[in-house]
């Protein structure tokens, strides 16, 4: 819908806008639907904010009812259809089915106020929450795993100048030629375009994703690269200057089928992954452990760890769904210590096939064996198809813990006082080397992001990239092995009953 179509509508035409635009409308909710629907299938429902866009479409759909009802002779009915953000939502709805792994639409982002603003009360800052609601920015669409805030505006080259004219920066006629601009749509407020994405820039300076900032991108679907007005392309030139990719409407990608979108809009974040992988023990167990690999029959000496486990495996398998795809066919490495301490869990209480699976694993890499033949012998060991590009064995690197830690930021000096011996291999090497660390040990994680943020000094620092999987896997082990374990787990430092090395 542009704004031509309400120009050109009269009585009759002005019944027949209504009723398309409210279609389109129902159009969107539905796709919404099962974008939705998808990400319940995946468990993933609640890592996907769309309340706020959701709440804002179902407002448009009622007012579009409405108006399907209205007298189409009226000036009221005109109006509304003239002032609709329908086409505000569809262009944040087409961004996004070009995003991978969105987790966000619509969603508010906030940073702490200034000293010179901050609300006080009895010269203490005011804990009602007024500041806050003033210093945040909207953000269309969250991709990238929270990585990218992307805004998008319907504005026009004729609104922004007449924001510049409002401001005193240009000279400009009230009213268009057409008599439509200016409105204010959903995402256009009365400071104009450039507060806008100054608000964005503080949110996110004062966000940190995996200790990194989102990058900011703006999205004008109404604007051309090369903009008829030079104070507009000024405007989007300062724009680019602060760092921000700016998208005009020749630059917008064609959305892929609702289907395909669906499936790359639910993704993880695994293109952003290094090139080599350095895989944590906790998931090394999980490749080897028979929970991950099909049914196992519950038992009354499995505890409760186990027991939860089994249950999950039967919801959401592991390995097909999660750990193999994240893989996919990048190599692997994981530290000697790694190596070593998963080893050490299997000859413990390891079953003989969760003990074939961890040979097969850390075979040396010049082993003689080809690849095909090491994945052949895997797959004998699971019920599930093993992918032909998994990149097995896994490579087993030596570490050099002072070394690393004198090439790192001096952050790490904190960071490593709270990592044990092996997670100080694991995570301060894939650090070091740039490399994306898959683990299932989030409390580490974010420890580390929590210490890394706590002692900032500047913007530049990033912590190490780790890929979290969705559950842990512990051994099934043998009953005569297996009780009693967890004691000796929690003294050596594993997570009891978990398989968790730390």
């Amino acid at each position: 819908m542009t704004r031509l179509d309400l120009k050109s509508a009269d009585g009759d035409g002005t019944k027949e806008l209504a009723f398309d635009m409210q279609t389109r409308c129902q159009i969107l909710l539905e796709e919404l639907g099962q974008f939705q629907a998808h990400l319940r299938e995946l468990k993933k429902e609640t890592r996907v904010e769309v309340k706020g866009f959701k709440g804002g479409l179902q407002a448009e759909m009622k007012s579009l009812d409405k108006l399907t009802k209205s007298d189409p002779e009226i000036p009221k009915t005109k109006h509304g259809l003239r002032s609709s953000n329908l086409l505000f939502y569809s262009s944040v709805w087409s961004t996004a089915k070009t995003c991978t792994s969105v987790i966000g639409l619509g969603k508010k982002f906030y940073w702490p106020p200034s000293k010179d603003t901050q609300s006080t009360t009895n010269g203490k800052p005011d804990a009602s929450g007024s500041t806050r609601k003033q210093n945040h920015a909207l953000v269309d669409v969250v991709s990238q795993d929270g990585l990218e805030w992307i805004k998008v505006s319907s504005i026009t080259e004729k609104r922004i100048i007449w924001d510049l004219a409002k401001a005193g920066w240009v000279d400009s006629d009230d009213e268009s030629e057409d008599g439509l601009d200016p409105i204010d749509d959903e995402d256009d407020e009365p400071e104009g375009l450039l507060k806008q994405v100054e608000a964005l820039l503080k949110a996110s300076r004062a966000t940190f994703v995996r200790n990194r900032h989102p990058r900011i991108v703006l999205i004008l679907p109404r604007i051309g690269s090369v903009p008829d007005s030079k104070e507009v392309g000024n405007i989007l030139s300062k724009i680019r200057d602060l760092g921000v990719l700016v998208k005009t409407a020749d630059e917008i990608p064609t959305p892929p089928s609702l289907a395909e979108a669906i499936l790359k809009m639910a993704a993880e974040r695994f293109d952003s992954f290094s090139e080599v992988l350095n895989i944590d023990c906790t998931i090394l167990l999980a490749f080897a452990s028979d929970l991950s690999h099909g049914r196992v029959e519950p038992e009354d000496w499995h505890n409760k760890a186990i027991s939860r486990q089994i249950e999950m495996e039967a919801e959401d398998q592991l390995l097909p769904n999660s750990l193999w795809p994240a893989c996919g066919p990048r190599k692997m490495v994981c530290t000697r210590d790694a190596a070593i301490r998963m080893q050490e869990i299997v000859e413990t209480i390891g079953t003989e096939n969760e003990k074939k699976r961890a040979e097969l694993l850390l075979l040396n890499v010049d082993s003689p064996h080809p690849r095909e033949e090491i994945l052949a012998d895997f797959q004998s060991l699971t019920d599930y198809p093993v992918p032909k590009d998994w990149a097995l064995p896994i490579q087993v690197v030596d570490v050099d813990i002072p070394a690393i830690m004198a090439a790192l930021p001096p952050v790490v000096e904190k960071v490593a006082k709270n990592l044990t011996p092996i997670n100080q291999s694991v995570f301060l090497y894939g650090w070091a080397n740039d490399l994306t660390t898959l683990s299932s040990n989030g409390s580490v994680a974010k420890g580390m992001e929590v210490v890394i943020e706590a002692n900032r000094v500047d913007d530049k620092t990033l912590g190490p990239d780790v890929w979290l999987s969705p559950s842990s896997r512990s051994l099934v082990g043998k009953e005569k092995q297996r009780r009693g374990y967890s004691e000796k787990e929690t003294s050596e430092g594993f997570a009891a009953g978990n398989g968790h090395a730390s």
